[in-house]
């Protein structure tokens, strides 16, 4: 999760009263998109911890369907200006667009989880670089927490 993410979800908070989030699983994701870059558990965590949220589905569909909405009590679905496809190629939220159930924030320019883990590994591949040419001494430390 980065800084795009939490300001979609401040976005939403802003167009409703409560705020409720699907997360999808590691094998949703994994089909959809690719690996994961965090696990589930790990995505559950970090979604419940932004003061905008206030409750999360684990497990929620990746293609939004009204029977998830109406369980939820959920009047609209709100999502970035970035079309999401599923893996053959449809729009996640054609259904409850069609349904009149869907609204839309702008998406943070200049962020996202491709850009963030390219940026990683580019730091990672200058680092080792670096560390060969300066006999093993690392010309900036990268921490992990």
């Amino acid at each position: 999760m980065h800084f795009g993410h939490a300001n979609q979800l401040r976005q939403a908070k802003a167009m409703g009263d409560y705020l409720i989030v699907g997360v999808h699983t590691d094998e949703e994701v994994r089909l959809n998109k690719g690996p994961p870059v965090l696990t589930e558990q790990e995505r559950y965590k970090m979604v419940r911890s932004v003061k905008w949220v206030d409750e999360v589905v684990e497990g929620s569909p990746y293609v939004t369907d009204l029977e998830t909405m109406d369980k939820y009590q959920a009047e609209f679905c709100v999502h970035g200006d970035d079309i999401t496809l599923s893996a053959d190629g449809t729009d996640t939220y054609q259904i409850v667009k069609d349904a009149g159930r869907y609204k839309e924030c702008k998406r943070t320019q200049g962020v996202s989880t491709t850009d963030l883990v390219g940026r990683m590994l580019l730091m990672t591949r200058a680092n080792n670089v670096s560390q060969s040419s300066d006999q093993g001494l690392p010309s900036q430390v990268i921490c992990h927490s």
